[in-house]
């Protein structure tokens, strides 16, 4: 796979990421992703892997809704 396609993918894929928590945080707590994290710190989180619900909770202490 060449560099360039693998960097899209990736990024790509970050977009994805950062738009849901965007969606979740308004909806949540009514704050800005912008407000509370950075790209770079994201960036981070998404490469481990992180589950949107632990991230929400680490940038902005929301925990996750109980059913």
């Amino acid at each position: 796979m060449r560099k360039s396609f693998a960097f899209y993918l990736l990024s790509n894929g970050f977009q994805v990421f950062r738009r849901r928590l965007e969606q979740e945080l308004m909806v949540a707590k009514g704050v800005s992703l912008s407000e509370c994290a950075d790209d770079e710190s994201l960036f981070r989180m998404y490469q481990q892997g992180e589950p949107t619900s632990y991230v929400m909770a680490s940038i902005c202490g929301i925990n996750e809704r109980e059913d």
